[in-house]
């Protein structure tokens, strides 16, 4: 039995948040780990977990943003990966957010799965039938005439976080985007014996590549696949080639192959670098009054490095990003929140130059 309780708003009072919904079985056993991913969903992106729980091992924090008629089945989506996938169940927490005035009142039984699936389904539960299930349930939401709204990444951010609070460092990635196999437990062994440096923060390089190719296991076999008519490229790389750039994967890719996970070169900070990175829990949060798609994820980054933070690219890590951005151009509605978002960073601008004596001169 589940029910929806304890929650606060944020600080603008335009969302409702419950932390810890559903709690990983070893959570307890958990606590005061090294590091933990952090990430952010919807309902129609949770199909990606289980390969997800595959490439990372260890304790996860998950915010999922539910609107609409979505509740009850985000909550059995979530109760049915569980049951199918120990990993899921084991090592990842759940968090939910809301928008203010939504009716969040619900309880949930174990027997609510069948009444769910009742809506003239064919969608057998078999645990290899996730993706259809997903699907399934995503066009129940379309039946009832579900509109789309904002999806509030930096929001859900800093709950996914918040989330990892028990690990000394925290790791935010896309639930679409799968961290190389084994990386977990090569940071288990990186992370304690590092030098010391509290304001480093350590950069994963990340790709993308074509969602039915495998993914490859070391960095060589990476390499191997990488470039034009091949399997892999540079995340964003044709979308917003700032997004990545900074890293330098020339750089990268000409680095000596090392077994040894370890931080090779510092970044030559450029704004509009959204790398993904192992960071402590001292970074700066992201900025809620950035509500949906634009200048999230790159305007916290801008602010870590004014605040002093360095960013570390490791060596002999990387990411890859489940699908192809073939187009710069984005869909209308996203346009339409980048231009605001960016009109909201002019003037967000003046609190960075208040509080670091720079910023104005980032457009």
């Amino acid at each position: 039995r589940l029910s929806l309780n304890d929650s606060h708003l944020d600080r603008r009072k335009l969302y409702r948040i419950h932390e810890n919904v559903i709690l990983a079985k070893k959570a307890i056993a958990q606590e005061h780990n090294v590091v933990c991913l952090a990430s952010i969903a919807s309902l129609s992106h949770l199909h990606w977990l289980p390969e997800l729980a595959e490439h990372w091992t260890g304790p996860a924090s998950v915010s999922v943003f539910v609107h609409g008629h979505a509740l009850e089945f985000v909550i059995v989506y979530i109760s049915f990966l569980r049951s199918c996938f120990p990993t899921i169940r084991d090592n990842f927490t759940f968090h939910l957010v809301f928008p203010a005035d939504h009716n969040e009142s619900l309880t949930i039984v174990n027997d609510d799965l069948p009444r769910i699936l009742q809506h003239d389904s064919d969608v057998p539960l078999f645990c290899s039938s996730y993706k259809d299930l997903s699907s399934y349930f995503t066009g129940l939401l379309k039946k009832f005439g579900d509109t789309r709204t904002m999806f509030p990444q930096n929001h859900l951010r800093n709950v996914a976080r918040e989330g990892c609070s028990a690990s000394q460092f925290y790791y935010m990635i896309d639930v679409d985007a799968m961290p190389q196999y084994g990386l977990y437990e090569r940071l288990l062994e990186f992370l304690p014996r590092r030098q010391p440096c509290d304001k480093c923060l350590y950069v994963v390089p990340a790709f993308e590549g074509n969602v039915q190719v495998s993914h490859p296991r070391t960095k060589k076999e990476l390499l191997a696949r990488y470039g034009k008519k091949k399997h892999f490229r540079v995340y964003h790389v044709i979308a917003f080639w700032k997004n990545q750039g900074a890293t330098n994967i020339t750089r990268w890719m000409s680095l000596p192959d090392e077994e040894e996970l370890k931080p090779a070169y510092e970044v030559n900070f450029k704004f509009g670098y959204e790398c993904f990175y192992v960071g402590p829990h001292t970074v700066p949060k992201y900025r809620e009054r950035f509500i949906g798609y634009g200048f999230t994820r790159n305007v916290q980054t801008l602010e870590s490095y004014l605040a002093g933070y360095k960013f570390l690219v490791l060596n002999n890590a990387f990411m890859i990003h489940r699908g192809l951005r073939n187009m710069a151009r984005n869909e209308p509605f996203r346009e339409k929140e980048k231009t605001h978002n960016y009109k909201t960073f002019l003037a967000f601008r003046g609190t960075l130059q208040k509080t670091y004596g720079r910023g104005k001169e980032f457009a």
